[in-house]
């Protein structure tokens, strides 16, 4: 009963309304500001690797590597197979699409995030709720959004990516998933004890060294089965486009399966990535965004077709509309039980070029997306449980919801590598969707800001100026104008003192 009701809540969360949501404003906000994720490609790949931090901030090279470990994860490689298997090959083509224009999604939540961040307890703390209260004067619908996303966050989205850690172990070694889910959950334990300068670390360190390690293996896939570029490219295309029925379900289902996976990939719009991007120490609110668009790009437009190439070139994957593929021997026997393929499409590509080794290899690959995934998703639900409990006189019961969350996820991660995988997926799936539209009304509201912020940037480069944010010319109610004094006090200076020259 409780996995109908759920089914039926994703049905509705992903079905017309999300596409209006999702696909509208990428489109949108894409217009407003004049394609910057294309105008500005470049630049938006410079403002990772800004390597300055503070006190009370991470850098932003550290806060890049802090999102990316949310993004790449479980959905660049199980949920790609999930969507090719559900919607098609043309699935992967609506993928891409979707990472181009939710980049612009992921720039202004961003952005609109770093603008409306504050300082507690020493540290930068910002968010969709922030947003919503500091920057619309909603509070009790800042409140809303900070408890779902706690709950939706902490609770129910690491069930996707624990399951799946488990799943991919178990084939590879045959080890029990209970085993890896209790070595999962006392590794996350270990790392989340930490804080954010610990989980940053450990993203620095994993995110960078897993996205090479996996483009190189698409490469080498690529490379060996060239001749199959020009047939893969046509049925992709064809499919995305409702043709072949017999491999897609039509251009209706390949549309929703790869939005529906690109948005999970990346958590554009869901104000994922907003918290860990207010954490940054930065000089200008707009050169977050372009490193979180950069980051959405690297996620959904390079590593998830890097999946999608895996697994079509070497044709191991089944669709849910009769095709079966012969890349392997055991797809045959998955189509006979109705089973979806997951991780195992990806591991059976890699076998391919890899051999026995390649079901550990991606074992091994997917617990890093994956593991990065759920620290991730530990700081954004500590983050939400600070804003919720924000006064100064609630720093003790701070303290308690912290370590409540500190215990508590590993114990949920625990059970999440046991349950059935329908419902891993469609818990993640339902926080994910409940999320993304509470978040994005917030978003709309204050794009206006956004384009403010990106036309100032603009003009700053403009004038050959290294950007950055003045309070003093360019603010609204809830700013903490003190803050971004504190944080410019040199640029304001200096840009006065060559005033009065």
């Amino acid at each position: 009963m409780l996995a109908n009701l759920i089914g039926t809540a994703n049905g509705f969360l992903w079905g017309l309304p999300m596409l209006v949501v999702i696909i509208g404003s990428g489109v949108c906000f894409t217009l407003a500001l004049r394609g910057f994720q294309f105008v500005r490609f470049v630049d938006m790949w410079k403002r990772i690797l800004d390597s300055s931090d503070s006190e009370s901030g991470v850098s932003s090279f550290a806060s890049f590597c802090t999102t990316m470990a949310m993004r790449v994860g479980t959905g660049n490689v199980a949920g790609v197979a999930v969507a090719i298997y559900s919607g098609g090959p043309g699935a992967l083509f609506w993928m891409i699409c979707a990472g181009m224009t939710n980049s612009a999604v992921c720039f202004a939540e961003t952005t609109l995030g770093s603008l409306y961040k504050i300082r507690v307890d020493g540290e930068y703390r910002g968010g969709g709720y922030y947003c919503a209260e500091r920057g619309l004067g909603w509070k009790a619908y800042g409140g809303f959004l900070a408890a779902i996303s706690l709950i939706g966050i902490g609770a129910f989205m690491p069930a996707a990516a624990t399951y799946t850690i488990c799943e991919a172990f178990n084939a590879a070694t045959g080890i029990p998933m209970i085993a890896i889910a209790a070595v999962v959950a006392v590794v996350m334990l270990i790392t989340v004890l930490g804080g954010i300068k610990r989980i940053s670390a450990v993203a620095s360190a994993i995110v960078p060294f897993m996205c090479a390690v996996y483009i190189l293996v698409t490469i080498a896939v690529v490379i060996l089965n060239a001749a199959e570029i020009p047939a893969m490219i046509s049925m992709v295309i064809k499919n995305a486009f409702g043709q072949e029925a017999m491999i897609g379900g039509g251009i209706g289902i390949a549309i929703q399966q790869g939005f529906k996976r690109g948005t999970f990939s990346s958590a554009s719009g869901m104000g994922e990535s907003t918290p860990t991007a207010a954490a940054a120490e930065t000089s200008h609110p707009v050169k977050v965004g372009l490193a979180n668009a950069a980051g959405v790009w690297l996620d959904t437009v390079i590593i998830c077709t890097c999946s999608g190439l895996l697994i079509l070139m070497t044709d191991c994957f089944n669709t849910g509309f009769g095709y079966v593929g012969s890349g392997a021997p055991e797809l045959a026997a998955m189509a006979a039980a109705g089973q979806g393929g997951g991780v195992l499409f990806v591991q059976y590509a890699a076998r391919t070029i890899m051999g026995g080794f390649a079901e550990l290899f991606i074992a091994i690959m997917l617990f890093l997306f994956s593991f990065t995934c759920l620290i991730s998703y530990y700081y954004e639900a500590e983050t939400a449980s600070t804003y919720l409990f924000q006064r100064p006189d609630q720093a003790g019961i701070r303290k308690v919801i912290t370590r409540i969350l500190q215990f508590g996820m590993p114990v949920l991660i625990f059970f999440f590598g046991i349950v059935e995988a329908s419902m891993a997926w469609d818990l993640s799936d339902l926080a994910l969707g409940s999320i993304t539209f509470v978040n994005m009304i917030v978003v709309i509201a204050l794009f206006p800001k956004c384009v403010a912020l990106y036309n100032d940037y603009c003009a700053q480069i403009k004038a050959g100026k290294d950007p950055y944010y003045n309070p003093d010319k360019l603010s609204w109610k809830g700013v903490d104008v003190a803050l971004w004094k504190s944080i410019n006090q040199k640029h304001i200076d200096a840009e006065k003192t060559s005033t009065r020259k």
